[in-house]
C-alpha cells in the first residue's frame, strides 16, 4: 500500500514537470516565433529598401549599366563611378536577381543566370522597380531569403541554451522543495497513525506532539483530548469494576456469614439475627437499583413521566421525610423558598430521588449542630435549587470529582455510612434527563452548595 507521503510526492512532481514544462515550452515557442516574425517583417522591409535603392540607381544612371558589376565585381572593374553607392552593394549579401523591363536577368549572384529570361510566376511573383511611374525593372529574391542567417541562429541556440538549463534547475528546486514541504506535511498524519495504533493495541498513554496552529494542529489537539478521555474512561471503569466487587462483596460476606452461622447453630434464626440479614439484603437490592438507573440512563432509557408538579411542596415532602435522620445526628434542617415558585412538567418521583440524594449526602458530611440550607428561586433559565451544608468542602480536585460514580471523599466510608458514592451520579443523570444541569460550589474548610437548574422549556403556564 503506497503512502499518503508518496501520493503527495507523486502528485508534486507530476505538477512541477507540468508546470515547469509548459513555463519552459511555452516562452521558448513565443520567442522562436516572434523572433521568426520579426526576422520576416525586417527582411521586408530591407527588401523594399532594395528595391527603393535599385529605383534610386536607375534615375541616377537612366539605364542599368554597370549593375553587374557591383553585385558581381570583376577585377579591374571595382568602382567605375559606383562606388559612392553602398545600398546597392548590400544586395551581395542576398540571393537576389534584377531583370530589366522586359524579364531578362540582368544582375545576380551567379554570371551564368545573366541574360536569361523569366517566366511569367517569377515576373508575378516578383517586386516591380518603378521610376517616374513607370516600371523598368524586377527585383526577384531567391527561395532562401527567409532563412535565418548565422547571427540570428546563434541567438537562437543561445536562448535554448539558456532557458533550459534554467527550467532544469527550476524543477528540481521545486521538487526538492516539494518533497520537504510534503515531508513536513505529513509527520504529523504519521505521528498521528503510530499513536493510533497504538491506543488500537490497549496502550492509552500514546499522545502525539503537533505544535503547529492549523487544522493538523487542532486534529493533534483533539487526538490528545480524546486519549485522555479514554484513558480517563478506562480508569473509571476499572475502578467501577473493583467498586462495583467490593460493595457486592460486603453485603453478601455478612449475608453468607450470618446465614453460615445460623446453620451451624453458632446463631439462633431470632428476629434481631434474621433483621440483620434483611438489612443487607436491602443495602444490596439498593446498590442493584442504583446500578440499574445509572445503566438505563447511559442506554438513554431512563423514562422521565412529566406531569404537573409542584417543586415547592416537593421538596417540603422530602425534607420532612429526612429530618428523623437529620434530627439523630443534631443536624436541623431550614428551606429559603421564593414565593409562586412556578408549577413544572417534570417527574416528581426522580425529583424527589435528586432531592433525597442532595439531603443525604449533605447529612453526611455536616457536622453534629451544624445547619443544611435548601433554596429554591426562579432564575433567567429555569428554577434553581440550592442545598448548602457546613461540612468540611471539597478541594479543587474533589469538585471535578465528586459527581463520578463511586467516587468517596473518605476511602475508609463504608456503604453503611457513607455509601456507595452513586448518589451524586444517579442526580446528574436525572437532572440531565429533564434538560437541566448540575454543578457544585464549595469553600474548602466551610460549606459546599450542590445546586440544579430545570431550564425554561420544563415549565408550565401557572
Amino acid at each position: 500500500m503506497r503512502s499518503l507521503w508518496f501520493k503527495l510526492t507523486a502528485a508534486l512532481v507530476l505538477v512541477t514537470l507540468l508546470g515547469v514544462g509548459l513555463s519552459v515550452l511555452i516562452p521558448t515557442v513565443v520567442t522562436v516565433r516572434s523572433f521568426q516574425t520579426f526576422v520576416s517583417s525586417s527582411r521586408v522591409r530591407e527588401r523594399e529598401g532594395m528595391v527603393e535603392a535599385l529605383a534610386i540607381y536607375y534615375q541616377e544612371q537612366r539605364s542599368w549599366d554597370g549593375l553587374d558589376l557591383l553585385v558581381s565585381p570583376r577585377p579591374g572593374h571595382m568602382g567605375h563611378g559606383m562606388g559612392p553607392m553602398t545600398a546597392p552593394r548590400m544586395l551581395r549579401a542576398w540571393p537576389f536577381q534584377v531583370a530589366d523591363e522586359q524579364g531578362v536577368v540582368i544582375a545576380g549572384p551567379r554570371t551564368e543566370d545573366i541574360g536569361q529570361q523569366l517566366s511569367q510566376g517569377q515576373i508575378g511573383a516578383s517586386m516591380p522597380i518603378e521610376v517616374d511611374g513607370r516600371e523598368v525593372g524586377y527585383f526577384v529574391h531567391g527561395p532562401t531569403v527567409f532563412t535565418l542567417r548565422e547571427p540570428e541562429q546563434a541567438f537562437l541556440q543561445r536562448l535554448s541554451q539558456i532557458i533550459v538549463p534554467v527550467g532544469m534547475v527550476a524543477c528540481a528546486v521545486a521538487i526538492l522543495l516539494g518533497l520537504f514541504l510534503t515531508w513536513q506535511l505529513t509527520d504529523p498524519l504519521r505521528k498521528l497513525k503510530t499513536a493510533a495504533q497504538g491506543i488500537a493495541a490497549g496502550d492509552l498513554s500514546q499522545r502525539v506532539d503537533i505544535k503547529s496552529k492549523d487544522e493538523l494542529g487542532d486534529l493533534g489537539r483533539a487526538f490528545n483530548e480524546m486519549a485522555e478521555n479514554l484513558a480517563h474512561a478506562e480508569e473509571l471503569r476499572q475502578n467501577m469494576t473493583a467498586d462495583i466487587a467490593h460493595e457486592l462483596r460486603t453485603p453478601l460476606s455478612v449475608i453468607r456469614g450470618n446465614l453460615e452461622a445460623i446453620l451451624d447453630g453458632v446463631f439462633q434464626p431470632t428476629k434481631e439475627n434474621v433483621a440483620s440479614i434483611h438489612k443487607q439484603a436491602i443495602l444490596l437490592s439498593r446498590l442493584v437499583d442504583d446500578l440499574q438507573e445509572l445503566a438505563l440512563a447511559d442506554a438513554g432509557q431512563l423514562r422521565i413521566e412529566r406531569e404537573p408538579t409542584d417543586l415547592a411542596s416537593l421538596i417540603e415532602r422530602t425534607i420532612s421525610a429526612t429530618n428523623p435522620r437529620a434530627e439523630q445526628g443534631g443536624v436541623s434542617v431550614v428551606t429559603d423558598l421564593a414565593h409562586n415558585l412556578p408549577i413544572l412538567s417534570a417527574d416528581p418521583q426522580r425529583l424527589s430521588q435528586v432531592m433525597g440524594n442532595l439531603l443525604d449526602n449533605a447529612l453526611r458530611h455536616s457536622p453534629q449542630g451544624g445547619t443544611i440550607t435548601v433554596r429554591a428561586n426562579e432564575v433567567s433559565d429555569g428554577v434553581q435549587v440550592d442545598v448548602v451544608d457546613q461540612g468540611p468542602g471539597l478541594s479543587a480536585e474533589e469538585l471535578s470529582l465528586v459527581f463520578e460514580r463511586f467516587y468517596r471523599g473518605d476511602k475508609a466510608r463504608t456503604r453503611a455510612t457513607g455509601g456507595a458514592g452513586l448518589g451524586l451520579a444517579i442526580v446528574k443523570q436525572l437532572v440531565e434527563a429533564h434538560g437541566g444541569r448540575v454543578w457544585a460550589e464549595s469553600f474548602e474548610g466551610e460549606s459546599t452548595t450542590f445546586s440544579f437548574t430545570l431550564p425554561v422549556g420544563s415549565l408550565e403556564t401557572t
